[in-house]
């Protein structure tokens, strides 16, 4: 029996993003293979994962097994906006971004933000000013209707993403898989051209750099 490992949504949103760049379609399948899941408790933890981010909108469902990422929305978990949301869809109306950072603990400027994204995203609108002439909001019949927090949009932080999946996914292949099988042939030389694409172009402008720090020196 093979040992479980542990799916962090941090890995398989890294893993998801790698395989549906440039808007490729992923299945289950192949994050399966590309992390090395055999276990069927591990896979699903994955679906419930997808599922999660679905409902979401950082995925998009295109068939049964299948969907694409959503580069315009990506997430990250926050005790923070866990606690702001908790107290946005709990409060009584008219309250203000003072109140909300009493009650959560969170700082005034971490609530100002996520609120301001909460106003852009329909969950929370202004309804006037307070006796301190503060603004003062109240949630919206969709902030109600959505009891799972929802997360701002943040940027991909690991450049190299794409290529760690890559080199990851080459290694499992060649290891696990059968070389002798065409989609394993193909799955190799699509990873390599990944390592190349980025890798190859450094090379040579490393090597260009360096022939004209020569040609400086000669001078």
């Amino acid at each position: 029996m093979s040992e479980r490992k542990t799916v962090e949504t941090e890995e398989l949103r890294k893993v998801i993003r790698s395989l549906a760049d440039g808007g490729k379609e992923v299945t289950y399948q192949l994050i399966y293979e590309c992390m090395g899941l055999e276990n069927e408790a591990e896979k699903d933890v994955v679906r419930a994962r997808v599922n999660a981010m679905v409902k979401h909108g950082e995925i998009i469902r295109t068939v049964r097994g299948a969907f694409t990422y959503n580069f315009k929305r990506a997430f990250r978990k926050s005790a923070g906006y866990d606690a702001i949301w908790r107290f946005v869809r709990a409060a009584k109306p008219d309250w203000s971004i003072e109140d909300c950072s009493l009650m959560t603990r969170i700082s005034y400027s971490h609530a100002l933000r996520y609120i301001a994204w909460l106003e852009e995203e329909g969950y929370v609108v202004k309804v006037g000013r307070n006796s301190k002439n503060a603004t003062t909001y109240a949630n919206t019949s969709k902030a109600r209707q959505s009891p799972e927090t929802p997360y701002p949009a943040i940027r991909e932080t690991d450049s190299f993403a794409k290529e760690r999946v890559a080199a990851a996914s080459i290694t499992r292949l060649m290891l696990c898989a059968n070389p002798y099988s065409p989609k394993t042939a193909r799955l190799i030389s699509e990873a390599c051209h990944t390592l190349l694409a980025r890798f190859e172009k450094n090379d040579a402008d490393s090597r260009m750099k360096n022939e004209n720090e020569e040609n400086c020196d000669v001078e």
